[in-house]
């Protein structure tokens, strides 16, 4: 009998890496955004080593279809990066977003955690909506596994949870009224 140790991927770790500039960053989740239906968002998750740039359906999972190399968050990255990569998500939200989400990008800590904060917010509805809809345990725990690490992560020094801090996830969905639902756990810019 062989015995395998399978360590889950990140979402679209698997892409090819490339490299954009800032004003190709802008120029593709323009793109992307004026090809969204109603019920479909923009996603962006910045990790530390890497930003994926993709599209969700509604009730859907997300795809991702970009991978960048040289995007990340982190206090160690170069300033230029994060602005650049802020701009270019502003570009499609207007700004919409509290602004701690955007200095998150550039590897704040204080503003890290209060994306964390709002993870396990986030969780703890889907967790809610799950368990309305009488999902099985075994359906729901992966979700509080994932709240419970996230709240876990809060309670650690300062470098230790930079280092297991990611992904920044921001959704841009082309009509945020129809996207969303009342039970859905979303930020906007009037929060901060």
């Amino acid at each position: 009998m062989r015995t395998f140790l399978k360590i889950e991927m990140k979402a679209g770790e698997d892409l090819p890496g490339s490299i954009a500039s800032g004003s190709g960053l802008v120029e593709l989740l323009d793109k992307l955004y004026n090809r969204l239906n109603d019920d479909m968002a923009v996603e962006v998750h910045v990790y530390r080593e890497f930003t994926l740039i993709g599209t969700r359906q509604k009730g859907h999972g997300d795809k991702m279809l970009k991978k960048f190399i040289n995007f990340g968050f982190s206090p160690y990255r170069k300033n230029e990066k994060s602005d650049a990569l802020s701009y270019a998500i502003r570009t499609i939200d207007d700004g919409d977003l509290p602004e701690y989400c955007y200095r998150a990008i550039s590897g704040d800590l204080d503003a890290l955690r209060q994306t964390t904060l709002h993870l396990i917010r986030a969780y703890d509805a889907k967790i809610r909506r799950m368990q309305d809809k009488g999902k099985s345990i075994s359906e729901i725990e992966p979700f509080i596994l994932r709240r419970d690490t996230a709240s876990h992560r809060l309670d650690l020094e300062d470098d230790e949870f930079m280092e297991v801090s990611e992904p920044i996830i921001i959704e841009i969905p082309k009509n945020p009224e129809f996207f969303y639902n009342e039970d859905d756990v979303c930020i906007s810019g009037n929060e901060d």
